[in-house]
């Protein structure tokens, strides 16, 4: 039936975010999360990925576990001279052109690993990988969230590291899949392929921080952020910003910066002789080891998800310290276990202390120093913490080869996680510096 003369239908007009001129578009921030999601994925591949190759070099070429871990922690001491200019480079470029560098290389390394020859062929090799997995790593993604994000930083860490734990539930298992069926240097190669189909295009979505596109971190509206940040309940993170002289002369720095060495020297440790470990000292199959990984990634991804809903919202160095704890007490189930239930008991807690750290980890430096100069001072947080892992694989490995297993490194590895916990527990937030003033630190919670 038709309308009156006249008479004007009022029609909906459907505002499509991107396309309709003048409709509210979605957060750029949350493209910037999807992009350190996807990065994480392929670095989570490269690095987790390691360990899935030892034991069928080792078969191959002759080499013992100590020859096999050495490139790690020689990689471990190329990481602490690369932490420092890493964070200055994100700092002064920003993460597009650097996390891209690190993809073309990361990709390039992976293809060259495929086709050595000889043992001095393969450290250099993973030093070439080293480089590429530290200009495109977590301290980069981290640099990116941290610019984007103020009160939901925990939240857009955790997403981001969810590539992290998604490479170890879906892409080991295809490596070693690859691995048995087609053989370990096709299985390189194939990685170095898909890290720069997937990866290159990724990282060029990336934008230093929203002033850069005219918006504000979190997608808050001119006026509105700080308004919004105490009614949140949000840290002093954004208001003031240590530069990195000034974190440096803090205890809060050196405490979180002990805490994060002694945690990698038993991360190292752990993963990097993982699969010798469950295969040669449990008498797993290689197949099952790579479901053990698996499962333990599976479960960190839970554990990334529950960092970032806590993280944003209680103590962080509360967080820190407990994960460090179920560390330490996962390590103890890896040393003594004897068949594959030993192993999932680690798994699954070690899965989830692990993720449960990373994004709180990466989220309190933000919390306690602010953003401007946030990719210094992280590198060398990383710079200072790596020496203390440097050893790490290597004095494990060592030590199986004299002692015939793992069990008496893994229980020191695991007394070292107990002291970690207590260094992060400590580390509460930093005096403000005497150039701010003093209102901005009233009422200022512990993160």
């Amino acid at each position: 039936m038709p309308f009156p003369q006249g008479e004007h239908v009022a029609r909906t007009k459907v505002q499509i975010p991107w396309v309709t001129p003048g409709a509210k578009k979605p957060f750029y921030g949350w493209v910037i999360v999807t992009s350190g999601f996807i990065d994480q994925f392929i670095t989570g591949l490269a690095m987790q990925g390691f360990s899935s190759y030892l034991g069928l070099l080792g078969g191959e070429f002759g080499w013992s576990r100590k020859a096999l871990a050495f490139p790690r922690s020689l990689t471990q001491a190329e990481g602490a001279l690369l932490g420092p200019l890493n964070g200055w480079l994100v700092d002064k470029f920003g993460p597009r052109k650097i996390m891209t560098i690190g993809m073309v290389i990361l990709g390039a390394g992976l293809i060259l690993f495929g086709l050595i020859q000889n043992q001095w062929q393969y450290i250099a090799v993973n030093m070439f990988i080293a480089i590429g997995t530290s200009l495109a790593g977590l301290l980069v993604v981290t640099v990116a969230a941290n610019n984007w994000f103020r009160r939901k930083r925990t939240s857009a860490i955790a997403i981001m590291t969810f590539g992290f734990s998604l490479s170890g539930i879906i892409g080991i298992p295809l490596v070693v899949l690859i691995q048995t069926n087609y053989g370990w240097r096709e299985a390189l190669i194939a990685t170095g392929i898909m890290v720069w189909v997937l990866g290159v295009p990724a990282c060029l979505l990336m934008k230093s921080n929203p002033e850069s596109m005219g918006l504000l971190p979190d997608g808050d509206q001119p006026g509105e952020t700080q308004a919004g940040a105490a009614r949140r309940g949000s840290s002093r993170a954004g208001l003031v910003d240590f530069t990195f002289k000034e974190a440096l002369r803090t205890k809060s720095f050196w405490y979180l910066c002990v805490g994060n060495g002694l945690n990698n020297l038993v991360m190292s440790a752990v993963t990097v002789n993982f699969f010798l470990h469950v295969e040669q000292g449990v008498g797993l199959s290689h197949n099952t080891a790579a479901f053990a990984f698996a499962f333990m990634s599976a479960v960190n991804l839970g554990g990334r998800m529950a960092g970032g809903i806590l993280g944003d919202r209680y103590s962080k160095r509360l967080l820190l310290a407990l994960s460090l704890a179920g560390t330490a007490v996962a390590v103890v189930f890896l040393a003594v276990a004897q068949d594959i239930v030993f192993v999932l008991v680690f798994g699954a807690i070690h899965g989830f202390a692990w993720g449960l750290r990373t994004p709180a980890l990466n989220s309190i430096m933000g919390d306690y120093f602010g953003r401007t100069h946030y990719g210094k001072i992280l590198g060398m947080l990383s710079a200072l913490a790596t020496p203390l892992s440097i050893f790490g694989p290597l004095v494990s490995a060592a030590a199986a080869d004299g002692l015939g297993n793992y069990t008496l490194t893994f229980l020191i590895a695991a007394g070292v996680g107990g002291l970690s916990a207590v260094m992060y527990g400590v580390s509460g937030p930093p005096k403000l510096p005497v150039r701010v003033q003093a209102p901005v630190a009233r009422g200022a919670p512990d993160p």
